[in-house]
Protein backbone atom coordinates (compact mmCIF):
# COMPACT_ATOMS: atom_id res chain seq x y z
CA UNK A 1 0.00 0.00 0.00
CA UNK A 2 0.81 3.13 -0.72
CA UNK A 3 -0.29 7.36 -0.11
CA UNK A 4 -1.35 8.81 -3.37
CA UNK A 5 -1.84 12.85 -3.65
CA UNK A 6 -5.71 13.26 -5.69
CA UNK A 7 -5.54 16.87 -7.29
CA UNK A 8 -8.73 18.57 -8.69
CA UNK A 9 -8.71 19.44 -12.78
CA UNK A 10 -7.31 22.82 -11.79
CA UNK A 11 -4.34 21.47 -10.27
CA UNK A 12 -4.81 22.01 -6.51
CA UNK A 13 -4.78 19.63 -4.10
CA UNK A 14 -7.85 18.01 -3.37
CA UNK A 15 -7.18 17.96 0.43
CA UNK A 16 -6.59 14.38 1.79
CA UNK A 17 -4.05 11.65 0.99
CA UNK A 18 -5.54 8.21 -0.40
CA UNK A 19 -4.40 4.53 0.49
CA UNK A 20 -3.75 2.78 -3.05
CA UNK A 21 -3.27 -1.23 -3.05
CA UNK A 22 -1.13 -2.79 -5.90
CA UNK A 23 -2.80 -4.54 -8.76
CA UNK A 24 -4.05 -8.13 -7.70
CA UNK A 25 -3.01 -9.53 -10.94
CA UNK A 26 0.18 -7.67 -11.95
CA UNK A 27 1.52 -6.30 -8.37
CA UNK A 28 2.36 -2.66 -9.75
CA UNK A 29 0.08 0.41 -8.45
CA UNK A 30 -1.77 2.18 -10.90
CA UNK A 31 -1.48 5.77 -9.94
CA UNK A 32 -4.66 7.73 -11.25
CA UNK A 33 -4.17 10.40 -13.92
CA UNK A 34 -5.38 12.94 -11.29
CA UNK A 35 -3.03 11.98 -8.68
CA UNK A 36 0.72 11.51 -7.97
CA UNK A 37 2.68 9.87 -5.16
CA UNK A 38 4.81 12.24 -4.00
CA UNK A 39 3.03 14.70 -1.11
CA UNK A 40 2.50 18.37 -1.40
CA UNK A 41 5.73 19.52 0.47
CA UNK A 42 8.56 21.85 -0.52
CA UNK A 43 11.36 20.93 1.30
CA UNK A 44 10.29 18.86 3.74
CA UNK A 45 7.41 21.45 4.82
CA UNK A 46 3.64 21.35 4.05
CA UNK A 47 2.00 23.96 1.61
CA UNK A 48 -0.56 26.46 2.65
CA UNK A 49 -2.47 25.76 -1.18
CA UNK A 50 -0.56 23.37 -3.37
CA UNK A 51 -0.85 23.24 -7.03
CA UNK A 52 0.33 20.34 -9.03
CA UNK A 53 2.43 21.30 -12.16
CA UNK A 54 1.70 18.21 -14.43
CA UNK A 55 4.97 18.87 -16.80
CA UNK A 56 7.33 19.48 -14.19
CA UNK A 57 5.77 16.37 -11.69
CA UNK A 58 6.23 18.43 -8.63
CA UNK A 59 4.32 20.88 -6.35
CA UNK A 60 3.82 24.30 -6.59
CA UNK A 61 3.38 27.22 -3.81
CA UNK A 62 0.07 29.21 -5.01
CA UNK A 63 -0.86 30.71 -2.19
CA UNK A 64 0.36 34.31 -1.82
CA UNK A 65 0.22 36.47 1.51
CA UNK A 66 -3.32 38.11 1.17
CA UNK A 67 -4.51 34.29 0.63
CA UNK A 68 -2.43 33.37 4.11
CA UNK A 69 -3.81 36.19 6.03
CA UNK A 70 -7.32 35.43 4.69
CA UNK A 71 -6.95 32.14 6.84
CA UNK A 72 -6.72 33.84 10.05
CA UNK A 73 -8.85 34.18 12.47
CA UNK A 74 -9.67 37.77 14.17
CA UNK A 75 -7.46 38.53 16.48
CA UNK A 76 -7.75 37.32 19.77
CA UNK A 77 -9.31 40.72 22.59
CA UNK A 78 -6.76 41.93 24.62
CA UNK A 79 -6.69 40.65 28.05
CA UNK A 80 -7.82 42.71 31.22
CA UNK A 81 -4.08 43.00 31.73
CA UNK A 82 -3.34 43.97 28.92
CA UNK A 83 -5.79 46.41 28.80
CA UNK A 84 -4.19 47.85 32.39
CA UNK A 85 -0.62 47.81 30.72
CA UNK A 86 -1.99 50.17 27.97
CA UNK A 87 -3.72 52.63 30.50
CA UNK A 88 -0.91 52.88 32.52
CA UNK A 89 1.17 53.50 29.80
CA UNK A 90 -0.90 56.05 28.38
CA UNK A 91 -0.95 57.68 31.98
CA UNK A 92 2.51 58.12 32.00
CA UNK A 93 2.71 59.92 28.84
CA UNK A 94 -0.05 62.32 30.08
CA UNK A 95 1.81 62.84 33.59
CA UNK A 96 5.25 63.65 31.67
CA UNK A 97 4.00 66.29 29.48
CA UNK A 98 2.12 67.33 32.41
CA UNK A 99 4.99 67.97 34.06
CA UNK A 100 7.09 69.51 31.39
CA UNK A 101 3.98 72.14 30.89
CA UNK A 102 4.10 72.66 34.63
CA UNK A 103 8.46 73.46 34.22
CA UNK A 104 7.65 75.40 31.48
CA UNK A 105 4.97 77.94 33.55
CA UNK A 106 7.10 78.22 36.51
CA UNK A 107 9.85 79.42 34.35
CA UNK A 108 7.73 81.88 32.82
CA UNK A 109 6.45 82.95 35.83
CA UNK A 110 10.05 83.24 37.32
CA UNK A 111 11.08 85.48 34.42
CA UNK A 112 8.00 87.85 34.77
CA UNK A 113 8.74 88.38 38.28
CA UNK A 114 12.18 88.82 37.42
CA UNK A 115 11.27 91.72 34.82
CA UNK A 116 9.15 93.42 37.48
CA UNK A 117 11.43 93.47 40.21
CA UNK A 118 14.03 94.95 37.67
CA UNK A 119 11.82 97.36 36.71
CA UNK A 120 9.17 96.39 34.22
CA UNK A 121 10.88 96.44 30.90
CA UNK A 122 11.49 94.01 29.09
Amino acid sequence: MILIYPYREDGFYAGQPVELFPDAETGKYNIPTNATDKPPEKNGSGMWRPWYDREKQEWIEKADQKYKDSLKGPADPPSPVDQLKAQSAATMVQLAEAQNLIESQAKMIADLLLMLAEGGEA
